[in-house]
């Protein structure tokens, strides 16, 4: 018989506010990949800084094609940083809700106020990044930074956050957040 899983996140219930820590979801498969990856990136990188300048030109492929190649390796990165130290931290009390993701360290914290939050959801979002299939566990590259599965509309905006988490725990965390009356009928 098969155990029940227990989630992922990890909640914190003070008196009068509730926090929320989702830890980054764990491909090893994409790490290792991601980790052989980066010796080649490396080598590239460094091959083509020291071609750089020696035509006693500036060369406009060789520019285009450096940062292309640079853009890239800062996304392996980031998303190696995020799957390893990587965190998602809701906190939600005193008419608020903030979303920070931490070890993505160009992004502040994003703080929305509960009168204005409507139609909380949980539903799971397919993407061509995480439609590769692992046993039952999905996993990808982007799915790391946008594929909230606790939705919830703002204005003329959807917010998500719940990184990859299954849509039964997005709805318990709902659940949760309903009981602690930090959610009313009317988010819904």
């Amino acid at each position: 018989m098969e155990t029940p899983y227990g989630g992922r996140a990890i909640i914190n219930d003070d008196f009068d506010r509730i926090e929320i820590i989702i830890p980054g979801k764990k491909n090893y498969f994409i790490l290792l990949f991601f980790c052989v990856w980066l010796v080649g990136w490396f080598f590239g990188e460094t091959s083509a800084m020291g071609m750089f300048g020696h035509q006693g030109a500036i060369d406009l492929f060789m520019i285009v094609w450096l940062t292309g190649w640079t853009i890239g390796g800062v996304f392996v990165v980031c998303t190696i940083l995020f799957m390893l130290l990587g965190k998602e931290i809701i906190q939600s009390g005193q008419g608020t809700i903030t979303i920070r993701n931490k070890a993505l360290f160009f992004l502040s914290p994003k703080v929305y106020d509960l009168n204005e939050v409507k139609h909380v959801r949980a539903a799971e979002e397919f993407s061509m990044y995480n439609s590769f299939q692992f046993g039952r566990r999905r996993s990808g590259l982007m799915s790391n930074f946008n594929s909230g599965t606790i939705k919830f509309d703002y204005g003329l905006k959807t917010v998500k956050f719940g990184n990859d988490l299954d849509e039964a725990e997005a709805r318990h965390i709902i659940e949760i957040l309903k009981k602690k009356r930090l959610l009313t009928d009317k988010n819904f």
